[in-house]
């Protein structure tokens, strides 16, 4: 994804869906291995998850081949997505929640959740649940003219299974781009366009040479119980080793039509830590899959991976 591939709380996000091959409920995956550097033990082992790669993935396709037009009504969507920003945020649900609304054919990671003030109750068997929520400035579907786009995704981490394995389940997709959203419609996934979403960036430089990045991004559809929420993010950038280029997938949805693949192609730029909050409205659909505020409040209790990179993806109905 661009994308790395995450967890959650102690520390995880990827492009390979579960952190660190589905072992810590805190991290999302990134690219191939290893990031490393110290900031604090668990910012670096949440950095060394995220890395965590997916070897032997074929890339995502070009947008073109050999300047012939992609075909709008196949079953498949090309992104390019460039100048983006994106954090890891993944967090405990009850384990019997996410069965229910995960299909018969994957199957959720189960971990043991940790105590306050992450989780009320330590020991209980959860899932690792969360988003893939990422801006970019420069957004182009299938070769269109680019646009900024925001995009979130509702994501719960797999046990690996199947060939290619099936690491992350993809819950729903929203956008403001609106020829995404078409597109993704086509293709039979649960997406909603939420066209009056939102964001602020302000970048100032610090006395130690980092960049300290604050950032608001609001996620508004058209009308009340869809997705609504608003994400704050106080990053430290470039703290951390930039993670290695290259391809993360193992995402998939089961939508309308048919089983959908998603693989992205990463170009990373800088990783860093953040501070993320959340702030839902009553009816926002996050709630209804457990992604609710924290025993504590609304903010992750453990600092969160920050990148910036530019990536392609790639949208594959499967027969």
């Amino acid at each position: 994804m661009r994308k790395a591939v995450v967890t959650g709380f102690l520390l995880r996000r990827m492009c390979n869906p579960n952190s660190g091959g589905g072992t810590s409920m805190f991290a999302r995956t990134n690219c191939r291995d290893g990031v490393a550097r110290s900031l604090a033990a668990a910012v670096a082992l949440l950095a060394a998850a995220i890395v965590a790669a997916t070897i032997g993935v074929t890339p995502a396709s070009s947008i073109t081949s050999g300047g012939a037009k992609i075909d709008e009504h196949a079953g498949e969507i090309f992104t390019d997505e460039r100048d983006c920003f994106e954090t890891v945020d993944r967090r405990p649900v009850p384990i019997d929640l996410v069965r229910s609304y995960v299909p018969d054919a994957y199957t959720p990671v189960v971990l043991t959740a940790p105590g306050p003030p992450i989780w009320p109750n330590p020991g209980q068997q959860v899932g690792n649940v969360g988003f893939t929520d990422y801006v970019c400035k420069s957004f182009s579907v299938n070769g269109h003219k680019p646009r900024p786009t925001i995009m979130s995704m509702g994501v719960v981490v797999l046990t690996p299974t199947g060939d290619p394995p099936r690491r992350l389940y993809v819950l729903w997709v929203g956008t403001d781009n609106p020829l995404l959203f078409a597109r993704l419609q086509q293709l039979g996934v649960n997406v909603y366009f939420i066209p009056r979403s939102s964001y602020t960036e302000v970048t100032t430089a610090a006395a130690d040479g980092t960049q300290r990045t604050q950032i608001v991004v609001n996620y508004v559809g058209n009308g009340p119980g869809g997705l609504d929420y608003t994400r704050t993010i106080t990053a430290t950038e470039g703290v951390l080793p930039t993670p290695p280029d290259g391809p993360a997938a193992g995402w998939y949805t089961l939508g309308t039509k048919g089983e959908v693949a998603l693989s992205f192609l990463n170009d990373f730029t800088s990783l860093g830590t953040a501070t993320v909050c959340l702030d839902y409205a009553p009816t926002s659909i996050p709630t209804q899959y457990g992604l609710t505020p924290f025993t504590n409040g609304p903010c992750f209790p453990a600092l969160r991976p920050f990148f910036r990179g530019s990536w392609q993806g790639h949208w594959e109905l499967l027969d």
